[in-house]
């Protein structure tokens, strides 16, 4: 079975001004239970101009305030942009922190400063990679900061899964991949909130097998963004279940 590509740094366990729930031992637990799946690969920051096309200068420097937030989060974005750049061959999944997908063009907020996944489908099209994608967001919470990003973008269309219930959530999933073959790279928001135990209390652990299998069968360039998940004593376990079905999809 071929391992998956991972954006990581230890950068991101740093302690920085946030709520409990979104505590350093998210992603160290993650980094544990995908290891030996997994290719760790070292990001870099972004620059600011890859952040201008997303939010505004005033949103940009009142992080920039904060030297020890804004140093994460740029590295945090860069994580993203290299998920998206190393899509164009295979499939990633960037285990990064802070979140980003309440971060809006002139807000932020919900523990994200910068929206890391719109920043990198941003910079696949600055740079003339992509012309299309959707972003599929799977995780329990409306991305709002994404939607703000790309209100206004016609090639760029937001899929959020709101399900009520466990079937209905594979239904809105389902509809949310099946045109997938008409963009030019699918992007993931994974969120794993939606778990049993977690706020969401709708998937079983082995659910997000499942929906890392279809979204790996729906298009030949994909790439992944962590996003929600604050249940600790399961979070490994549920986001390994996301690459377990990946590979086997594609193996």
């Amino acid at each position: 079975m071929r391992s998956m590509p991972v954006p990581y740094s230890d950068l991101f366990l740093t302690e920085y001004a946030t709520i409990d729930c979104e505590f350093p031992h998210r992603v160290a637990d993650i980094y544990l239970a995908i290891s030996s799946i997994s290719e760790f690969i070292e990001p870099e920051p972004v620059d600011v101009e890859d952040l201008l096309p997303c939010h505004s200068t005033s949103l940009v420097e009142s992080v920039q305030n904060h030297p020890e937030v804004f140093q994460i989060a740029v590295l945090s974005a860069g994580g993203a942009v290299k998920a998206a750049e190393i899509a164009l061959y295979w499939s990633p999944f960037a285990l990064i922190r802070p979140l980003g997908y309440h971060a809006g063009i002139d807000f932020n907020g919900g523990f994200c400063f910068f929206n890391n996944i719109a920043v990198a489908i941003r910079k696949l099209v600055v740079s003339g990679l992509i012309k299309k994608a959707p972003i599929v967001d799977i995780d329990l919470h409306y991305g709002n900061g994404t939607v703000d990003i790309f209100r206004n973008d016609p090639d760029v269309t937001f899929r959020n899964i709101s399900g009520h219930s466990r079937e209905n959530f594979f239904t809105q999933f389902e509809a949310a991949i099946e045109d997938a073959e008409g963009f030019d790279i699918v992007a993931c928001s994974a969120g794993f909130d939606t778990y049993m135990h977690d706020w969401g209390q709708l998937l079983l652990a082995s659910d997000f097998k499942t929906v890392g299998a279809r979204i790996a069968s729906c298009h030949k360039r994909i790439f992944s963004v962590f996003e929600g998940g604050y249940y600790l004593q399961d979070l490994g376990k549920n986001v390994r279940a996301y690459p377990d079905g990946f590979l086997e999809a594609c193996s």
